[in-house]
């Protein structure tokens, strides 16, 4: 287990997750724009949520459109 953390607006939050989804959970962070050694104001989680959010729907439209090519098959 590894410990996340994560400092918005001046409070610290922290959260253990397995090892390898830990690692991924903090790339992504980084990859957002977010710093884990320092202070975050609240737009930039904020918009690191949107992004999961984009990236997500765009893997749910890959999923339908595989269904439905497998379903032409």
């Amino acid at each position: 287990m590894k410990v996340v953390g994560l400092t918005v607006a001046g409070n610290r939050y922290e959260i253990k997750l397995e090892d390898e989804f830990a690692d991924f959970v903090n790339n992504d962070l980084k990859k957002a724009g977010l710093l884990l050694d320092r202070d975050n104001n609240p737009a930039d989680l904020f918009k690191a949520y949107l992004r999961l959010a984009k990236q997500n729907t765009s893997y749910e439209d890959e999923i339908e459109l595989l269904i439905e090519t497998l379903d032409g098959l």
